[in-house]
């Protein structure tokens, strides 16, 4: 059971952190990463080069900026975590329809989130017996607050697929979450960044350990692939995720964490997900 926390301290440093270059580790760093990546890119979004050069110096956003808030892109990752370990509970044996048919009903549950924030606080009696997300994630305070990049008509919704499959790369093998990405394209269209599930095959088992050398390289690289990107919003996520899996929330400055609105969320997810899910 994970208990809602509202006070100032939800913004402290992460209070239980597992042992480094283990997976509980590369799980939570891989959360925090698209947790940073997410505001860095939103940050960039819909500004050119020369604007991004003039508001964050020669090299572009190098770290999240100040109070920064998660956009609905990582919400969106959060919920469909909160979906699937919520359908496990339910369900030892999932097939790929059944996973695939959860997070789209968690797409159609969060948009209701998104387009009514305040519809969900303090009232549990709206709870649904078929619902994958649960009344904690619904009602959870932080979505109180208007989040960048909100979602309307216009917005294309095969958008949300990548931080769908951020989510499922933490619970599912490599062939689950294949077979997960092609029934979401045919359910939403082909995303303009699509994930290199490839990419992750190996990321949670890696044991290079983390050196100065290897944070600052990685953290470059982040950097610069969101500050070239035509979809910093989307990228963002996916080369935070790619270096917080590969080596842990060390891998990331300790600063940063006090900059993100959703720390204690994150945290708790992280855990969550160690406790709950068995790989399918």
């Amino acid at each position: 059971m994970i208990i809602t926390d509202t006070r100032p301290v939800a913004r402290t440093l992460l209070r239980s952190k597992p042992i480094p270059n283990t997976r509980q580790d590369r799980i939570m760093g891989a959360l925090l990463g698209a947790a940073i990546g997410d505001v860095m890119g939103n940050a960039i979004t819909g500004l050119n080069q020369e604007e991004i050069r003039e508001k964050f110096g020669e090299w572009g956003i190098s770290s999240p900026p100040y109070e920064s808030l998660v956009s609905h892109n990582f919400q969106l990752t959060l919920f469909a975590l909160d979906a699937l370990i919520n359908c496990t509970q339910k369900s030892q044996r999932l097939s790929v329809k059944d996973i695939a048919e959860c997070l789209i009903k968690c797409i159609k549950e969060w948009e209701t989130v998104v387009n009514h924030p305040n519809l969900f606080h303090g009232i549990n009696h709206l709870a649904d017996r078929n619902s994958v997300c649960t009344d904690f994630m619904k009602n959870y305070p932080l979505w109180r607050f208007k989040r960048p990049g909100i979602k309307t008509s216009k917005t294309n919704i095969s958008d949300q697929i990548n931080p769908m499959l951020i989510a499922l790369l933490l619970c599912a093998n490599l062939k689950t979450v294949q077979e997960v990405s092609l029934e979401l394209n045919k359910a939403f269209g082909t995303t303009e960044i699509g994930l290199d599930i490839d990419l992750f095959t190996s990321l949670f088992n890696n044991t290079e350990s983390l050196t100065k050398e290897n944070k600052v390289k990685g953290l470059s690289v982040m950097c610069e692939k969101i500050n070239q990107s035509k979809r910093p919003d989307l990228m963002g996520m996916i080369a935070g995720f790619e270096h917080g899996a590969k080596y842990g929330i060390k891998a990331f400055k300790q600063i940063w964490y006090l900059r993100i609105d959703a720390m204690n969320l994150n945290e708790q997810m992280g855990w969550r997900v160690a406790r709950n899910i068995k790989s399918f």
